[in-house]
Parts: structure tokens; C-alpha cells; sequence
């Protein structure tokens, strides 16, 4: 109350002081809400299905800003197409496309900068390594495991057959395939750095798993990273129970070095993901003005301001449409004048009936 009592002494004494205009979406939830498809995209390498399901928020407040776009000028009522696909346009070109862009590109910096170590291979490179290695795990039996010499051949003779089908393929399918497989998918990942590059990586990785196993073996913990110890320590009284074999270790030294290299593989991605965030962060917001002040401005506005909007009224379907309506309201009309007239000749029967049992 005493709230209303100020608010009303203050108009009183100022009667020409206006409240400045306050864009109704313009509020924590809704502008959390407009970024979320942008946070979805930044997340999407360490979370993916997190990330599909951040644009839903996103696109619930695009449809709701362009409503009300369309619906309201400001702080008035004033219903208009022309201002609401403006908007459309606006959040379109800038929260659909140019930010996502924007994220994805920032994303895509990051794996080159990988060149700058000892290796000198991307970090899309070392992703698809750790991949093939976690895929050699599943599949060899133990005493490839247990022999170094044994487990490197495996590995640099599966990888280097992986390469050289992966550069078949890349040079032989058509180009929308091929653009395909490059933007959309992590075929040629291992064709991004050179192969000599990439066969020492593999080296080196195929020895930091000997090791691990080595450790794991003869308990030595200081070879072997906390988390990998840990994982292999809760999986190996469940293998015990489910195999009951004496190389139930195996299996849970398998299980432990495909999480050594899922671990790799999220390091890269989140990587990528803070790559992303950067560039959000660093040129959101010259992007969003470049496209309000400069694309929109000197191009799209004045453009949609000539659409002719009448063309609808004139169009030859709104005609059909008018004619349907015109015909169903003759046919009420005419339904009506008949049940009129049916009523009328009834009349008179019915007053001579009763006059006939009057009398």
C-alpha cells in the first residue's frame, strides 16, 4: 500500500514523466532461456543429447518474443506482420545461425592449436587414435595385452589400414558425401594431421597402456592415473563373480583402459567445448549488433517495408475462402427463411384446430 501511495504521489507531481518502456521477455528466466540453444551448441562434443534438448527452451522464447512483437508496439497495442518478420528475421540470422556458427567455428580452433606439442597432430587426430586404441582393447585376447612388442604391431597395423581405407574412400565418393562425412561425422578425423605424425602418437599411447597394465599387474600404483585405479578396483570382484576364470583381471583391466581412453577422448572435447564458450563470450555481442545496425538496417528492413502485404486480401485463394463463407451463410439463410415459412402455414392449421375444439 505504501508502495501504491508513493507511485501515486509521484505521477501526481509529475504529471508529464512517462515510464520508460520494458520489453516484457526481458526478464532472468525468459533471457536464460533465449541462450540456452547457444549453451546447448557449446556443450553439445561432451553432452549431446543435453545439447539437442537446450534448443527447446531457445526456440519456446523465439516464438514468444515474435509474438509478441507482432502483437505489441512497444507499450501499445498495435498488431503488425511486417514488425514480427523482422523479428523473426532478427532471431533467425542471430540465435539460429550466426551464434551456432559462431560456437562451432571457436570449437574448431581449438583442435589445430593441439599441432603445438611434441606431436604435431590436431586434437580431432589424437581423438580418433584414442577411438581406434579403445576398439583394439575390445577386441584382443589377453596375451596380445600382456606382450608390448605384440600389443604395438596390433595397434599400428590396424590404424595404418584404417588410414589408408579412410584416404581411399575420402578421394573416391562423390563431393556431397565427402561433405558430408567432413562437417557431420568423425570418419577423416584420423586423416587431419600426417600419418607419420600420427603413427608416433600412437606409439607412445600404445605404451602408456602397456604400462598401465603393468601397474595394474604387479600393483604398482604410481603407474597406473587414481581414477583408472579406482575403476579397475570396483570392476574386479564383479568379473571375479561373473566369470570365475583366472583371467577375470583381464576383463577388468579391459574395462579400466577403455575408461583411460574415454577419459582422453573428454579432455580433447572439453577442450573444444571451452573453445566454444570463448568465442561466444568474446563476439556475441558484436555479432548480434553487426546484424541489428548493419544487415538489418541497410538490407532486410527496408526490404520487407516494400512487401506489399495486400497481395493476401487479393489473392485468388482468400477468394475461394471468402466464397465458401458467403455460400455456407446463404445456406443458413436460406434454411432459416424455410423453417420461417414452414412455421407460418402452420400457424393457421393450429389456430383452426383449436377454434374447432373450442366450439
Amino acid at each position: 500500500m505504501a508502495g501504491t501511495l508513493k507511485l501515486i504521489n509521484s505521477t501526481t507531481s509529475n504529471p508529464n514523466k512517462t515510464n520508460k518502456y520494458q520489453d516484457p521477455l526481458n526478464k532472468p528466466i525468459p533471457v536464460l532461456m533465449s541462450y540456452s540453444n547457444e549453451l546447448g551448441t557449446a556443450i553439445y562434443e561432451i553432452a549431446p543429447r543435453l545439447g539437442t534438448t537446450l534448443w527447446a527452451p531457445s526456440l519456446m522464447y523465439l516464438g514468444a518474443d515474435i509474438y509478441d512483437k507482432y502483437k505489441n508496439d512497444k507499450d501499445s497495442y498495435n498488431p503488425s506482420g511486417k514488425r514480427a518478420f523482422k523479428r523473426a528475421v532478427f532471431q533467425g540470422m542471430t540465435s539460429v545461425i550466426a551464434l551456432p556458427l559462431l560456437i562451432f567455428a571457436g570449437q574448431c580452433i581449438v583442435s589445430p592449436l593441439a599441432k603445438m606439442d611434441k606431436y604435431g597432430i590436431s586434437g580431432n587426430a589424437k581423438d580418433a587414435v584414442y577411438k581406434h586404441t579403445k576398439s583394439v582393447i575390445d577386441q584382443i585376447p589377453p596375451e596380445i595385452l600382456d606382450n608390448y612388442s605384440k600389443l604395438k604391431e596390433t595397434i599400428m597395423l590396424t590404424l595404418k589400414n584404417k588410414i589408408e581405407s579412410r584416404a581411399h574412400e575420402k578421394s573416391n565418393i562423390n563431393i556431397f558425401k565427402r561433405l558430408y562425412y567432413i562437417f557431420f561425422t568423425e570418419r577423416y578425423e584420423v586423416l587431419s594431421s600426417k600419418k607419420d605424425k600420427v603413427m608416433i602418437f600412437a606409439v607412445d599411447n600404445a605404451k602408456n597402456i602397456f604400462n598401465i597394465i603393468t601397474g595394474l599387474k604387479n600393483n604398482e600404483k604410481d603407474k597406473v592415473p587414481k581414477n583408472i585405479l579406482s575403476k579397475y578396483k570396483k570392476l574386479l570382484p564383479e568379473m571375479k563373480e561373473m566369470y570365475h576364470v583366472a583371467d577375470y583381471s583381464h576383463n577388468a583391466a579391459k574395462a579400466a583402459l577403455k575408461q583411460y581412453q574415454s577419459s582422453l577422448i573428454f579432455k580433447n572435447k572439453l577442450l573444444k567445448t571451452l573453445g566454444g564458450f570463448g568465442a561466444l563470450i568474446l563476439f556475441a555481442e558484436p555479432v548480434n549488433d553487426f546484424v541489428e545496425k548493419y544487415i538489418m538496417k541497410k538490407y532486410i528492413n527496408p526490404g520487407i517495408d516494400q512487401i506489399n502485404f495486400n497481395f493476401v486480401n487479393e489473392s485468388k485463394l482468400k477468394n475461394i475462402f471468402n466464397d465458401m463463407k458467403n455460400n455456407i451463410n446463404h445456406s443458413y439463410t436460406d434454411k432459416r427463411l424455410t423453417s420461417n415459412l414452414i412455421a407460418k402455414l402452420k400457424s393457421p392449421r393450429e389456430s383452426k384446430s383449436a377454434a374447432a375444439e373450442s366450439q
